[in-house]
């Protein structure tokens, strides 16, 4: 509450001495300042005989001169904002095409990646099928084997060949017919 009721103070203290000064400013104004104690006479005698000499100011001065060199500041300032915002749109465009294009390759990836792990799972499950022939040819005599592989793809033969136990296989390889058995052989050397 005091510190409230000493700025009111400071603010009716201000208004007391722009009132006074308004005043003395009206007064000079209207021309009643010459019917004071001191004439305007004897107070430009003392203060020339003060300092020694009035100051005189140059008619060609210009008082602006501060305002216009700030206004002119400012202005080139403005210019320097305005090409970086146009500066800032451009790079801001060119991030996002360049977002765009990012996220484009970013789904063809991620379509290809299906694409690996769905011929991967289908890998896995032709081996886990092959492996189980393999078993299962693996109990079957060899001459009865080289008949089915006579009559299989040579990829298929070729695979279940390189699964069969190594006695077996050998002895399916003497029962092949000679030219199924070299484009088996061509296979699994390109496997």
């Amino acid at each position: 509450m005091k510190k409230i009721f000493i700025t009111f103070e400071i603010l009716v203290i201000f208004l007391f001495i722009a009132k006074l000064f308004a005043i003395g400013e009206i007064v000079k104004r209207s021309g009643l300042y010459n019917i004071s104690l001191w004439s305007v006479n004897h107070a430009l005698a003392d203060s020339s005989s003060q300092t020694g000499s009035t100051p005189v100011r140059d008619i060609f001065e210009d008082t602006l001169m501060n305002e216009r060199n700030l206004m002119i500041s400012l202005e080139d300032r403005r210019r320097q904002l305005e090409d970086r915002e146009n500066f800032a749109k451009l790079e801001e465009k060119r991030l996002n095409s360049l977002k765009k294009e990012i996220t484009a390759k970013i789904e063809i990836f991620q379509g290809r990646k299906e694409k690996t792990s769905v011929s991967q799972e289908s890998d896995k499950e032709e081996n886990k099928r092959i492996k189980e022939l393999a078993k299962e040819y693996d109990a079957t005599p060899p001459d009865k084997v080289a008949t089915l592989f006579n009559k299989l793809d040579n990829k298929t033969a070729a695979g279940i060949i390189m699964q069969m136990k190594n006695k077996k296989a050998g002895a399916v390889w003497e029962y092949l017919n000679p030219e199924k058995a070299v484009e088996i052989a061509k296979t699994i050397t390109n496997m």
